[in-house]
């Protein structure tokens, strides 16, 4: 089954779209100590709720429908940053990367600022990351950006994209489908997606 794509028109009223660490946390029973261990796994999950009416009630209905359960996937953008915030200026390209930082080439030499912490690039079909620090360019126009989670698949080569970017997501229950509806026929829903890992 292919993915499909949630439309950006259909907007939930409130919406949770955050990285999920993978972290054991146990305190030494002699000192009190904490000790932590941060385990591979960390992935994107997603709250949507929606209260709609018709026709967009019966469009979130067969979107769901179509989803069968936790058995398909959907490309989910989030709302909050449909767009950079950084200035992009040059002609940005996706060069590779690995761990926890990508290379972009063809910025403008030494520019300020092209992105920002809390801008979302799409490294691949269905994998966004997080910017987490304020990048610089070079004077070569390239520059290394720092990104959660951790990339776990080959990058596109290619044009950079941070405008709708979308993570691969399936239902968390068979149950999503649930719409508790209030007269006049509106109806709600409370969705939640978590990142398909390969």
């Amino acid at each position: 089954m292919s993915d499909l794509v949630w439309p950006l028109d259909l907007r939930p009223a409130s919406q949770e779209f955050y990285i999920q660490t993978l972290s054991t946390v146990w305190a030494s029973p002699y000192t009190g100590q904490n000790q932590v261990l941060e385990r591979d796994g960390a992935r994107w999950v997603s709250r949507l709720t929606f209260q709609r009416g018709d026709p967009l009630a019966r469009q979130v209905d067969a979107l769901i429908a179509s989803l069968r359960g936790p058995a398909g996937t959907v490309l989910v953008p989030d709302w909050r940053t449909l767009a950079a915030r950084g200035t992009l200026t040059g002609t940005p390209q996706l060069a590779g990367g690995s761990g926890r930082s990508l290379t972009v080439t063809g910025f403008a030499p030494g520019a300020t600022g092209v992105l920002l912490p809390g801008d979302l690039i799409q490294t691949s079909p269905g994998r966004a990351h997080l910017v987490t620090g304020t990048v610089t360019a070079g004077l070569d126009g390239n520059a290394l950006v720092p990104v959660e989670p951790r990339l776990r698949d080959p990058v596109a080569i290619g044009p950079l994209v941070t405008t709708a970017c979308r993570v691969r997501m399936r239902l968390s229950s068979d149950d999503a489908g649930r719409n508790p509806t209030r007269p006049p026929r509106r109806s709600e829903w409370s969705l939640e997606l978590f990142e398909v890992l390969a």
